[in-house]
């Protein structure tokens, strides 16, 4: 009966290149990893579950003889068809891949990689069961599916898999009507969710503006908590909370699911049922500038590299983590380490220095603080000087709003076409998903370039007059605040380079900082 119903098992199958041979003294097993949806498409889900896949296998006492792998595949939608899944089903049933290497049992990330519907989680217990002795384990250890109670809770497992897709399509359909959903009531509507609550809009949207400005988010937390503003729950705002507030398509209006603005067929945002505190174009300023805030390593020779870490803290120097080594070491290379601050011991003055090796650093250059800061404030203002000049021009239009105009055109036929019937589920699911990736990049190409022609417009508007007067003075005085000057010179510079000066004391020289520029 059982050989009846899983005869296509045993048909033809292609050859399965084998992992390597197999120990004497090991169990060999396989891996199988699955991820529905690989939005990078660089494979490193499935390829993560399988590592901890092989560290599961080695800690057992087993050997990963094959890796099965449904990349980009659902396990919940009816008529997905995993290609791999029914190879290792074969290998189970028959206790051997198709070149012979024996395969003793099955190595899984966890039991929703194998399965999300009943139907499926039975055919693997039963493929698995065909023969006996074999091993299975998760991520968690060892599990025995002869037993009939580890058969039923897996069974359990795959039953709420299913109730979360089914809720996750409630969740989708209410997001695309616009409807607002239940929770915490959100800082700046009132209890309705609908309503705006007049004081804390104004509040968000003074710091939405002042944030696309320059402003630190640490700087305007400080005010609230100076204020007595607090979050829906009591707590005093900070850095991380208000900028996730900010960074909500809700405070424009739009509808949001999974981290991800919900868009109708014609790709434009769905419009919520509430009353939206920014408009959508200061919405886009505001996460272009949360999705940009990573400034660029600079590598020894003046190299750009990686991205630094988000920066958010408020600063009490200028050029903190901005000014680098240029030490050259024995190899030829610069040290390249951020310098750091110590105060003189008149606490005059402070001091940028290369820490010494036990910390990373060379320990061999150092600079007075207060010239350093005079040089690149002045290089800055005369680059801002030189930019508002050129800002008279008309800001360049984006080149990719035909292109974008026909993916969506594109996706729009392949719905139609799925809808009508002319094309396949699977047909349209192949299509779909670079069709979507290109849309999702050219739609990140636009806020960008819509986000640099909006600050060209901001700088023809700028007074730099007005900038210059108020850098140096202190904040207290009417200055800017240290956040907004750092935000202009990393509009400028993506580090300075500080040369050594020589042994014992020496005129401050200029000609040793090599500021290593942005691109205009």
């Amino acid at each position: 009966m059982v050989e009846g119903a899983y005869r296509h098992l045993y048909l033809e199958a292609p050859p399965i290149p084998r992992l390597a041979a197999v120990p004497a003294d090991l169990v060999p097993v396989v891996s199988y990893a699955r991820i529905s949806a690989d939005l990078r498409k660089d494979e490193h889900g499935v390829q993560d579950q399988h590592r901890v896949n092989r560290e599961t296998a080695s800690r057992l006492g087993w050997t990963v003889v094959h890796e099965f792998t449904d990349n980009d595949k659902s396990a919940a939608k009816m008529g997905v068809v995993r290609d791999d899944f029914e190879a290792m089903l074969r290998a189970l049933m028959t206790g051997k891949l198709p070149d012979g290497t024996p395969v003793r049992g099955v190595v899984v990330l966890a039991n929703d990689r194998l399965a999300r519907r009943p139907g499926d989680y039975e055919r693997f217990v039963e493929a698995f069961t065909y023969n006996d002795g074999f091993v299975f384990a998760d991520a968690k250890g060892p599990a025995n599916l002869y037993s009939e109670d580890v058969e039923s809770m897996g069974l359990f497992g795959v039953v709420i898999s299913k109730m979360e897709v089914r809720m996750r399509n409630s969740h989708r359909a209410r997001a695309v009507s616009g409807k607002v959903v239940g929770g915490p009531c959100p800082f700046g509507w009132k209890g309705d969710r609908i309503t705006l609550e007049p004081d804390e809009a104004a509040l968000l949207r003074q710091a939405a503006r002042e944030f696309i400005g320059g402003r630190s988010l640490y700087s305007i937390v400080m005010e609230w908590q100076e204020k007595d503003v607090r979050t829906p729950r009591g707590n005093y705002w900070q850095t991380r909370t208000l900028r996730t507030a900010l960074a909500k398509p809700r405070m424009c209006g739009f509808r949001e699911l999974d981290g991800e603005v919900v868009r109708d067929e014609s790709g434009n945002p769905i419009v919520g049922e509430w009353a939206p505190i920014l408009t959508p174009e200061e919405w886009y300023a505001v996460r272009a500038i949360v999705d940009a805030r990573k400034g660029r390593n600079v590598k020894r020779g003046g190299v750009l590299g990686d991205v630094l870490p988000d920066d958010y803290r408020e600063h009490r120097y200028l050029l903190t983590d901005i000014l680098r080594c240029g030490r050259v070491k024995a190899d030829g290379t610069l040290c390249n380490t951020p310098l750091r601050i110590r105060r003189t011991p008149d606490k005059q003055r402070h001091i940028y220095y290369c820490p010494d090796k036990s910390v990373g650093g060379c320990g061999g250059v150092a600079r007075r603080g207060d010239k350093v800061d005079e040089f690149v404030s002045e290089a800055v203002l005369a680059k801002l000087e030189e930019r508002q000049m050129r800002s008279s021009e008309v800001p360049s239009l984006w080149s990719g709003d035909e292109e974008l105009k026909q993916a969506l055109e594109e996706r729009n036929e392949l719905a139609r076409g799925l809808a009508t019937g002319r094309m396949t589920s699977e047909t349209f699911f192949i299509a779909i998903a670079p069709l979507e990736e290109r849309i999702a990049r050219l739609r990140s190409e636009k806020s960008r370039a819509d986000a640099a022609a909006d600050s060209q417009r901001k700088r023809a508007v700028t007074d730099i007059e007005d900038v210059r007067r108020r850098w140096y003075l202190e904040e207290k005085d009417g200055g800017l605040p240290m956040s907004t000057k750092r935000t202009y010179v990393r509009e400028v510079f993506h580090a300075v380079i500080v040369h050594p000066a020589g042994k014992g004391r020496t005129a401050f020289n200029p000609d040793l900082l090599e500021p290593v520029w942005r691109a205009d």
